[in-house]
């Protein structure tokens, strides 16, 4: 299967993904009324090529770029599809699927406007006070807009939503780019295929939210760490680090504490004079300490996740009451309760069904479920085939760091979408897991994980909580 999967990908022709590009987008543009659609979703392809080229290796790129192009079609038909069965289906003209949804195209809308008639420059942005959180996402999707114009369309949403397609497309060819670093080219190619359709991927492909371009920021900084040490692969984390930071400030900072690894090892590796050594150490952790200090955002968040927080998680939690009981349980139990809470949302199932999402929710709720059997394998792999100790030591400190903002943002709230980013760590090392098992191993965590499910499910509805 792998191998015919293969064939089919050597066979694909260039000249038949942008006819299917094209085409996608074509539809898209004449239901949009916007004729900017089709030559947008090829420029935006295109641009996802040259980003695959500049981060892989030589002979990974043609593989990765395949992925890439699998992923952008199916993403961008998706997307469309979700999109406009809103509008058709449920007579929704503005489809804010997500709250921010609507936030960021209004906010968008606003700077856009701003630029064109009042000479305003996009690094004004981030002096705007609501939009200083958000600015790197807010100027992307400008960006965008300001492409649209220049094509003759319109500036709607699902301008901006190809942006997001793109960008969540290049994940999984990221994911192929790890998994070659330790795995064959046959199983690295269905290791991609399997986080591409069922990880919160798909469903992030959709919103018009900043999850995803922080999502691709954590997985290229995970891929150079795990890449050989150079010069080019500092630069492209610096600039990873810095977009994060105006994604996100809270995710901004682990990214740097992410980047922090890859910054010893370099100058453990480059610079041998002891005393240069612990100068740049000093340096860093100097420049760290005076980031967190003089952020207020920062102080306010380390507040909310170490005071008493039952009263807010209660009032947020998506399960109702059962996040309510969960948050009021002993500390330090009620932070674990609230990491496995957090991991298997959305539960209990039943609730994609009273959602206003439709159809949208399925693949939310398919992300979830395969989320949850991962956690076996994962879980089967640490403590029975103690996988740990066969890794590299930069996987385990990942992997530590990925645990750690589990936990803070569990504490947060139980946001899978916020959660994800650093999900293909967890997912690499349940692959590793997977792979050390036998056969009758495999299934017993299937059957396990399936009763487990199943029995979470029963004691949900009996309990009612």
């Amino acid at each position: 299967m792998i191998e015919e999967s293969k064939k089919i990908l050597d066979n694909y022709n260039i000249a038949w993904i942008i006819f299917f590009t094209v085409i996608v987008g074509f539809i898209g543009g004449v239901l949009d009324h916007n004729e900017s659609i089709a030559p947008l979703s090829l420029i935006c392809m295109l641009f996802g090529i040259v980003v695959i080229t500049l981060l892989n290796r030589v002979e990974n790129i043609k593989n990765a770029i395949d992925i890439f192009l699998i992923f952008f079609i199916v993403y961008l038909a998706y997307a469309f599809i979700i999109h406009f069965l809103y509008i058709e289906v449920y007579n929704v003209q503005n489809p804010y699927i997500e709250g921010d949804d609507e936030v960021f195209f209004l906010a968008t809308q606003d700077i856009f406007h701003k630029f064109k008639e009042n000479g305003f420059s996009l690094f004004d942005t981030k002096n705007i006070f609501i939009y200083q959180e958000v600015y790197g996402a807010i100027n992307f999707y400008v960006y965008l807009e300001l492409l649209s114009d220049m094509l003759g369309g319109e500036v709607t949403m699902l301008v901006q939503k190809i942006g997001v397609v793109m960008i969540a497309a290049l994940i999984p060819s990221v994911m192929y780019s790890i998994s070659r670093l330790y795995f064959s080219e046959k199983i690295s190619f269905m290791v991609a295929i399997i986080y591409g359709f069922f990880s919160f991927v798909p469903y992030l492909s959709g919103l018009l939210l900043r999850d995803v371009h922080v999502g691709l920021m954590f997985i290229i900084t995970f891929y150079i760490i795990l890449e050989k040490l150079s010069f080019k692969n500092l630069l492209i984390l610096i600039f990873v680090s810095f977009f994060s930071y105006t994604l996100r400030l809270e995710t901004g900072v682990f990214m740097i504490g992410f980047t922090s690894v890859y910054f010893f090892h370099f100058v453990d590796t480059f610079i041998k004079n002891r005393y240069l050594k612990i100068l740049f150490v000093f340096g860093l952790l100097i420049l760290g300490t005076i980031v967190v200090l003089s952020s207020n955002e920062l102080i306010n968040m380390f507040n909310m996740i170490f005071q008493s927080s039952s009263e807010r998680i209660a009032e947020s939690a998506p399960a109702g009451s059962m996040g309510a009981k969960v948050a009021k349980l002993p500390f330090g139990l009620n932070y674990i309760a609230l990491l496995g809470f957090g991991q298997i949302q959305p539960f209990p199932p039943s609730l994609i069904f009273t959602s206003k999402n439709g159809f949208f929710s399925f693949t939310y709720l398919l992300a979830g479920i395969a989320w949850f059997f991962g956690w076996g394998f994962l879980l089967y792999g640490i403590f029975v085939k103690k996988i740990l100790y066969d890794l590299d030591l930069k996987i385990n400190i990942m992997f530590i760091f990925s645990i750690v903002y589990l936990v803070l943002v569990s504490v947060i709230e139980f946001n899978q979408r916020r959660q994800a980013v650093v999900y293909p760590i967890l997912y690499l090392i349940m692959v590793f897991s997977y792979l050390k098992m036998t056969v009758s191993e495999r299934t017993k965590v299937w059957v396990t994980m399936l009763m487990l499910y199943v029995a979470l499910v029963l004691i949900f509805n009996y309990m009612k909580i």
